[in-house]
């Protein structure tokens, strides 16, 4: 099997008896397959964690020896869902620390055992186009579940997997009209575990209700620490991947923004108590901030080098040493990012997360959000009109428009449309002086590399720094309007009822 897929498919429900109907879609054909027969052995902690979360770890032998699978919820509807599917190899028994370490902020280190064996006995159809390419695939599977040794279920359900929405639309109306039915596109492992499998996962963050104002603002600083919380456990298994830099990047947004939270939050929070979790999270926050701060420094690098080449001659020589040298710095960050991860402390803090989002410790916890939090805003608010006020640098100002945006958020649940504008326009204003940061944090990163390359690459340099220059003179020139925009008295009106 791949060892890395995206599995987009539809389950359904076809009694034993109905025969699988001829599929007559135009521009595909069904080819059949040589039956499987797949017995597969599920992990997962005593309290069901990974499958209530909608993830699942299975040891099932295949013909390319990579016998361990792990599938991890990624987005979804109604009529589909949709999965990112790892394979790794290892012997029968004990999961590889490959495929432990994809769930192991969601099992949170808690031991995995044996919680279901299901036989399969699959009929695969292969849907082909006319250049003879598989578009997709039908399988008519016939499910036997047993726990231990007690068998709990036998059904057949048949899975529609293609990328092609349109496609597995119109395969799925086929296998309806013959009688099949939906399934809410359960995992078979859910309907051989049964209601247990179906309670709610141990992170679960409350739907957003309509603005009021009298919501507790205990309810409130729950659901703003489980959201990024949540974030920040969703994007673990692809940040020791190291596949996509985006995944490291959300993991660094939720530690960032966890913090700010617990600051925005202090005045209604037991303050040794926001003051210690803040201070956990400060570790996680650094070793992910090296190895962002390395990515963003070795993309805009490239970027830069790539028009300037447009412009004048480069040295290929000294942009190839300037690329080893980051991607060098790179690899020992992350190195050292690994090692904190897989570091029994954080799955501690981890669990200390969960437990403050669930149970946040509030002076007050029955009282009103709207009055109690509506004076944090303006507080912010304040505190980033003085220091434009005083002309303090630029990067202070960045600073408090970024607090300030993130108390915009932390009322929304009690105000709804006003605060999200209110944030919205912060947001622009911080995006701005973000890039006057950016350029400056560049030519400061400039500057420390440039004593440990050589000729060449320190010329380079000094054309990326004067890159850097033209950019921060963009941003001085846009600030002046993006403040305009911010400090319209309208924007905040809302605050004061």
């Amino acid at each position: 099997m791949d060892p890395s897929a995206t599995e987009i498919e539809t389950k359904l429900d076809l009694h034993p008896s109905v025969v699988l109907p001829a599929l007559a879609v135009e521009g595909v054909r069904a080819e059949a397959r040589d039956p499987q027969h797949l017995v597969a052995t599920y992990f997962d902690t005593e309290d069901l964690r990974l499958i209530r979360a909608g993830a699942t770890l299975r040891h099932r032998p295949e013909d390319d020896g990579l016998d361990w699978q792990v599938k991890l919820p990624l987005t979804g509807k109604g009529e589909w869902i949709r999965r990112d599917e790892r394979a790794y190899a290892g012997a029968a028994g004990t999961p590889p620390a490959e495929a432990v370490s994809q769930v192991v902020a969601l099992s949170r280190g808690a031991p995995l055992r044996p919680v279901a064996t299901i036989d399969t006995v699959r009929t695969p159809l292969e849907l082909v186009d006319p250049a003879g390419a598989v578009v997709g695939e039908i399988d008519d599977d016939l499910v036997t579940g047993t726990l231990g040794e007690m068998l709990v279920a036998r059904f057949r359900e048949v899975e529609v997997e293609t990328a092609d929405d349109d496609l597995r639309r119109e395969v799925v109306g086929v296998l309806r009209d013959a009688g099949a039915e939906p399934t809410d596109n359960r995992p078979k492992l859910v309907r051989v575990l049964g209601p247990r499998a179906t309670e709610p996962p141990d992170l679960a963050v409350p739907p957003l209700g309509p603005p009021d104002p009298s919501i507790p603002i205990r309810d409130v600083v729950s659901r703003a620490l489980l959201v990024d919380v949540r974030r920040l456990v969703r994007h673990d298994p692809g940040t020791r991947r190291g596949e996509d830099i985006e995944e490291l990047h959300q993991m660094r947004v939720a530690t960032r923004r966890l913090r700010a939270t617990l600051r925005t939050y202090r005045p209604v929070l037991d303050e040794a108590w926001a003051r210690a979790l803040a201070d956990e999270l400060r570790p996680l926050a650094r070793a992910l901030g090296e190895v962002r701060d390395l990515d963003v420094m070795a993309d805009r690098v490239d970027r830069d080098l790539t028009a300037l080449a447009e412009l004048m001659p480069v040295d290929a020589a000294a942009a190839e040493a300037l690329r080893d040298h980051l991607a060098g710095r790179r690899r020992s960050a992350r190195d050292a990012l690994l090692d904190h991860l897989d570091d029994p402390s954080h799955l501690a803090l981890l669990d200390r997360l969960l437990d403050a989002g669930t149970n946040p410790v509030c002076t007050d916890p029955g009282a009103p959000a709207g009055p109690a939090l509506s004076p944090l805003v303006q507080a912010a608010w304040r505190r980033v009109a003085k220091a434009e006020r005083r002309g303090e640098h630029l990067h202070l100002v960045r600073l408090r428009v970024k607090r300030f945006r993130y108390a915009a958020d932390a009322v929304v649940p009690a105000f709804g449309k006003p605060a999200r504008r209110l944030s919205k326009v912060a947001g622009r204003a911080q995006d701005v002086l973000g890039v006057l940061q950016d350029a400056d944090v560049a030519i400061e990163a400039h500057q420390r590399v440039v004593g440990d390359v050589g000729p060449g690459p320190a010329y380079v340099l000094g054309l990326l720094s004067g890159r850097a220059l033209e950019r921060r003179a963009e941003a001085l020139r846009a600030w002046p309007d993006a403040w305009r925009a911010l400090r319209k008295p309208r924007l905040r009106a809302f605050l004061d009822g």
